[in-house]
């Protein structure tokens, strides 16, 4: 059914909508937890947090919503790019969307964490039971544990990506170089998120380079994708004999 629904679209089409789909997610993404979250949380303050949560809630809701459209967007990609990969390696396509596809189930999830707070501010009266020092205490928690769902993700994305960077160079109808840049993005992702867990100081003194690597090897291909899209002779090469495909950029 893959292979009938595939056909109705070019190669080409289907890897320019994964490229803009990819796009919007890293604009919206970054939104949300690169400009909202460091503007309304203090970092050790479960007070002063509520009050910017409770005083900007139409920015909080925003960056929900825009961590939402980040969320829907991660399905088409994973499963498009399932689609456009599988020719190159089947099991180790249907591998990195199954990991990509866990990774967005496991942050949808951890949305619940990240709107605890609003309701938490928005029903104050109602929870009376609660000292004010409890709810901003049960707010900033939330919080918290919206960042450890995100660095569990982070583990799932991160083997996805690494297995999309080999998938890429070795098909030769993307440049190797972005397939390189990504596997380096996946790895900084999947060594964040088991860090985080095995050795929490290695990995906030290694966050600064381990953030650098992930917007060149997302970036690259969401650019590629969505302005060049692929090489649709090498692409079709795979489904006749892939040793005859050109593995050129």
């Amino acid at each position: 059914m893959a292979n009938a629904g595939s056909e109705r679209f070019s190669p080409r089409t289907l890897a320019r909508i994964v490229g803009v789909v990819s796009l919007i997610g890293i604009v919206t993404g970054a939104f949300d937890i690169g400009y909202v979250r460091n503007a309304l949380i203090v970092p050790g303050d479960a007070v002063a947090t509520m009050q910017h949560i409770a005083a900007h809630e139409t920015l909080f809701r925003l960056g929900f919503a825009a961590h939402i459209v980040l969320l829907l967007c991660n399905v088409p990609d994973e499963v498009i790019s399932f689609i456009l990969f599988r020719r190159v390696n089947g099991v180790v396509a249907a591998v990195a969307m199954s990991c990509g596809l866990i990774g967005t189930a496991i942050e949808g999830l951890d949305m619940v964490n990240a709107y605890m707070p609003l309701k938490l501010a928005a029903e104050s009266s109602a929870m009376a039971v609660f000292s004010p020092a409890q709810l901003q205490a049960m707010s900033y928690l939330s919080l918290q544990l919206q960042d450890t769902g995100l660095l569990i993700s982070f583990v799932f994305y991160g083997l996805d990506e690494i297995l999309a960077g080999y998938l890429i160079f070795r098909s030769g109808f993307l440049p190797r170089i972005i397939g390189v840049l990504l596997a380096m993005s996946g790895f900084c992702y999947f060594s964040d998120g088991f860090l985080s867990f095995i050795s929490p100081a290695l990995q906030e003194w290694l966050l600064p380079y381990l953030l650098f690597p992930c917007l060149p090897g997302e970036g690259s291909l969401a650019l590629w994708l969505a302005i060049v899209g692929l090489n649709v002779d090498n692409w079709r090469a795979w489904a006749t004999n892939p040793r005859t495909a050109s593995w050129m950029p």
